[in-house]
């Protein structure tokens, strides 16, 4: 084997590694965790889910047809210790089981309240008599530094239409407490902010901007500083419920702001929870 030949099997041969080694690090990326440590679906994993249902028949006396009260609850629960802050928030300081419980049992006096009523109006129609009531308390998003949760609900309680609510929960994992706006955007930052929801509130209902908002849909034609916020792998997020600043027609108001256009608002505290997500 001359001299040329072997250059060439050991170029060849080292390629061939280099093709090797390539496939190895793409594939230890993919599985790689996130900073941290902790991927999310680990972090989810941690969370255990539990559902329960009741229904209330407004006349027990006649169960096939008799209208009824509705409930289905799914919440959410943590056996650690150190995510036990968590949960005495979501629940009020009760256990996840007395919660759904309270939930379960919550509207049966005033459910029971409208057979009189009923009687005294029997041209009520069986679909306002027929009422019920979803919440969903669920893990949304999360780092080994912050966890966000999110309680929805929608029910009906007679009237000309049901009701949506939704509200986040952000949490520091490392200091145990759910965490304020003012933790994530800095004070001086306050009208930088709303110029950035009111455009994003523009474009979601599309809107010009030489309409006012209140020309477009919504009650007022600036919306105060938000309140409602999440951190999420998408970025920063606010959200408002029907008739806070738009007609139930709106429904549920959601916009996310990506974390290069916003960052440059975020206090200290508020680049280091999310930098998990960037």
């Amino acid at each position: 084997m001359n001299t040329k030949q072997s250059q060439k099997i050991i170029q060849i041969s080292l390629f061939c590694l280099f093709i090797c080694l390539q496939a190895m690090i793409m594939a230890a990326c993919k599985s790689a965790a996130p900073a941290g440590g902790v991927n999310p679906e680990q972090e989810a994993a941690e969370y255990v889910s539990l559902s329960k249902e009741r229904s209330v028949l407004l006349y027990p006396q006649t169960p096939d047809t008799s209208p009824k009260l509705d409930i289905a609850l799914s919440v959410v629960d943590s056996k650690q210790p150190e995510k036990q802050f968590i949960m005495d928030v979501l629940y009020e300081g009760q256990g996840v089981e007395e919660y759904a419980d309270k939930r379960l049992h919550g509207y049966d006096t005033m459910y029971g309240e409208m057979r009189s009523v009923a009687e005294k109006h029997p041209d009520m129609s069986r679909e306002s008599l027929n009422w019920f009531y979803n919440e969903t308390v669920a893990y949304h998003a999360g780092t080994p530094r912050v966890a966000v949760f999110s309680r929805k609900t929608e029910s009906f309680f007679s009237g000309a239409h049901g009701m949506q609510t939704k509200d986040y929960y952000v949490f520091n994992l490392e200091d145990k407490r759910r965490l304020s706006l003012r933790d994530i955007i800095r004070d001086d930052a306050k009208q930088a902010l709303e110029d950035l929801v009111e455009e994003a509130l523009r474009k979601h209902m599309e809107i010009p901007s030489w309409i006012p908002l209140s020309e477009g849909g919504f009650f007022e034609d600036s919306v105060d500083r938000p309140e409602d916020f999440f951190v999420s792998p998408g970025g920063l997020g606010f959200q408002w419920d029907p008739y806070e600043i738009a007609p139930y027609s709106a429904g549920i108001i959601e916009v996310i702001f990506p974390y290069d256009q916003i960052q440059g608002l975020f206090t200290d505290l508020g680049l280091y929870l999310t930098n998990g997500f960037r």
